[in-house]
């Protein structure tokens, strides 16, 4: 995971560099906008990755200027390992796994220039896991799941045409997430 986070970390940077200088800035959201965004984020246990999508629905919605609708899908995973035993005990513990699959509604208004805000709601299902790894007993495995809401406070800025990068803060599964935007 780790490794994950230092690539996009990097890819982010290399962007940037290299795109900067051009003042090639498409518009910042409408009907035409389709967006594909690959991150990673930060919950209370670890480092999640999410993908979503938008794509422009309405333009100037309920008669105000600039203010624009956007449709979409969300998709959340994170995993993680705790090794409860070890040694002479075994080698034992618990995995756990949380997905969160859905569907969002974003507003974007550009408040600032050049980059795409936004603010959104998201309903979806919720999925999570524990199930016992390793030697000795197995004292059972848990699941549940759910409907899940969560809002999005984001903003993206486009280094040019086709790449970008985003930054959301709210609840899904992630509290923070940042990373790259593929513009279709």
């Amino acid at each position: 995971m780790k490794k994950l986070v230092l690539i996009m970390t990097a890819l982010t940077l290399v962007l940037f560099n290299n795109v900067m200088a051009q003042n090639n800035h498409p518009s910042l959201f409408g009907n035409n906008s389709k967006h594909l965004r690959v991150g990673v984020g930060i919950n209370s246990a670890g480092i999640p990755i999410e993908v979503s999508y938008d794509q422009g629905f309405k333009e100037n919605l309920f008669g105000v200027s600039k203010l624009n609708l956007g449709l979409g899908g969300y998709l959340g995973y994170y995993g993680d390992k705790d090794q409860i035993g070890f040694g002479n005990d075994g080698d034992f513990g618990y995995k756990y796994s949380h997905i969160v699959l859905g569907a969002r509604g974003l507003f974007h208004y550009p408040l600032i220039p050049k980059i795409d805000t936004y603010a959104g709601l998201m309903l979806g299902y919720n999925i999570a896991s524990a199930k016992f790894y390793g030697e000795g007993t197995d004292p059972g495995s848990a699941s549940a799941g759910g409907l899940s809401f969560g809002g999005v406070l984001g903003a993206r800025y486009q280094f040019n045409n086709k790449w970008g990068m985003y930054a959301e803060a709210g609840y899904s599964i992630s509290y923070l997430s940042i990373g790259l935007v593929l513009s279709l």
